[in-house]
């Protein structure tokens, strides 16, 4: 199915909000202090025991140890652990606002980074703000800025310099906090793009096109780059060969060696010609420039699967129950029109992506700014709980559980240009925070042990929670 039935069909399921008990109130009015907890604040600094937060409205007036304000009233979290919020910084559909916002926030998720723009989705964040509706602090971008053939219908497809410019100044108009570029622009259209998104002082950021080496988008000014794509190509010891062969490379779609088709077959066999030494240049780059690794790793894991293991996977068919009938069955199609794979397709498939957990693991410790992000709405990437799933994997490939955690929380603001307000318990931060069962230190996956959540100061302790997950459920039945 298209992008763009995909969203006649969806667009039916964005109506309505999650009713009545939608809006939980924080424990009492006027101040709260969540008392005795174990604060992990986000900033890197070591936890503190028994710690107490104090909010008043949507914000942090004090964390640390200290007794609560006389007249507060007091959640006693003894045996529990505080963080911050978290960002999932690479999403989608945020506009099905009976699902996904709702299950954003269950699962922890106070913000997101939308990476593709509708108008519903501004919709869906301005009755966010006003209070109509519970959901994530939503950072948007712009509708898909790609050349021809065009990766979606619906995209801003253009070819010359003066389309490219219009496109983002349409995206000004338009609102988006950021230009979204995509695979298909050309050098030359790109290289416009980010001229014009620098002259407006809009960021761009998104998949860096397929014929542009890594290296160029960083020196054109790309806020982030998502899905590690071209990271291989551009690291290896025959880049230079292989960005000539793919502009040598046919342009008509139809043809078998058109570059389009071609490029993932040279990204993935590239790792056999990978060079630590260009690596180490363009990861210092990146430093240099502010350029930010988006990895999504979740998707590329389960983008390269077998069909029918995707489609059988028990883990993946429970939480299918909060997905309305439409999005199931779009899911489903999608990965069922993927071409098939014979066994030792997939093991290459299975190597490429242990190569990318490398190379994530490399960029950490060169210092590359990492943020978590997951492609959520895409087919079998769920909203809320595969951040979780994304933090897992960030620690597979070698990051620190800290650092993990900051990848979704501190430094997923910074990115998002909100450090001042998000990404950390402090006092004057946003009242997002994230109550835990167990250490996420000691092991990752204690992220997904969520006893509360706090989200614009509401505070959504397990019954709330449970009525949560019973509304989204009801809907999707009733979809």
């Amino acid at each position: 199915m298209s992008e763009l039935n995909r969203r006649r069909l969806l667009g039916g399921l964005a109506g309505g909000a999650l009713m009545a008990g939608g809006l939980p109130a924080a424990p009492g009015g006027g101040v709260t202090a969540l008392v005795r907890a174990t604060l992990i604040d986000g900033s890197g600094a070591p936890p503190v025991r028994n710690a107490t937060v104090v909010l008043a409205g949507d914000r942090i007036l004090a964390a640390g140890r200290r007794p609560a304000p006389p007249g507060a009233r007091v959640v006693d979290l003894a045996g529990r652990y505080l963080i911050p919020g978290l960002w999932d910084m690479h999403t989608h559909s945020a506009d099905l606002e009976r699902t996904f916002p709702p299950l954003h926030v269950v699962h922890g998720i106070t913000g997101i980074r939308e990476m593709a723009d509708t108008p519903a989705a501004h919709a869906v964040r301005r009755r966010i703000e006003r209070g109509e509706l519970l959901g994530p602090r939503m950072v948007i971008g712009s509708n898909l800025i790609d050349g021809p053939p065009g990766a979606w219908p619906g995209a801003d497809v253009v070819t010359t310099d003066a389309e490219a410019r219009a496109a983002v100044r349409k995206a000004r108009r338009e609102h988006a906090d950021f230009a979204k570029v995509y695979t298909y622009l050309s050098p030359g259209a790109y290289a416009s793009v980010a001229d014009e998104a620098r002259r407006l002082g809009l960021p761009f950021a998104g998949h860096v096109p397929a014929r542009v080496p890594v290296e160029e988008a960083v020196r054109l000014g790309q806020h982030t780059i998502e899905h590690l794509y071209g990271m291989y190509l551009s690291t290896s010891a025959q880049a230079a060969d292989l960005y000539a062969r793919l502009a040598a490379m046919p342009a008509d779609p139809a043809h078998p060696d058109w570059w389009g088709r071609q490029w993932w077959r040279l990204e993935r066999d590239a790792v056999a010609t990978h060079s630590p030494r260009r690596a180490g240049k363009l990861f210092a780059l990146m430093r240099r420039r502010g350029a930010w690794q988006s990895p999504t790793l979740v998707t590329l894991q389960r983008f390269r699967r077998a069909p029918d293991d995707l489609l059988n996977d028990p883990g993946l068919r429970a939480p299918l129950r909060y997905m309305p009938a439409q999005v199931r069955l779009w899911w489903e199609e999608e990965v069922r029109s993927r071409p098939p794979m014979t066994p030792d397709e997939l093991a290459r498939w299975r190597a490429y992506f242990e190569a990318q957990l490398r190379l994530v693991k490399a960029m950490d410790e060169a210092g590359v700014d990492i943020v978590a992000g997951t492609d959520a709405g895409g087919a079998f990437i769920f909203p809320g709980i595969d951040l979780h799933t994304e933090l897992g994997l960030l620690v597979r490939a070698g990051l620190s559980p800290a650092r993990a955690l900051r990848a979704a929380t501190r430094d997923a603001a910074r990115c998002a240009g909100l450090e001042r307000v998000s990404g950390t318990i402090a006092a004057g931060k946003y009242a997002d925070l994230v109550v835990l069962d167990g250490d996420p230190l000691a092991d990752i996956a204690n992220t997904r042990r969520i006893h509360a959540v706090v989200c614009r100061g509401r505070y959504l302790g397990p019954g709330d929670r449970a009525r949560m997950f019973a509304e989204v459920e009801a809907a999707a039945v009733a979809s």
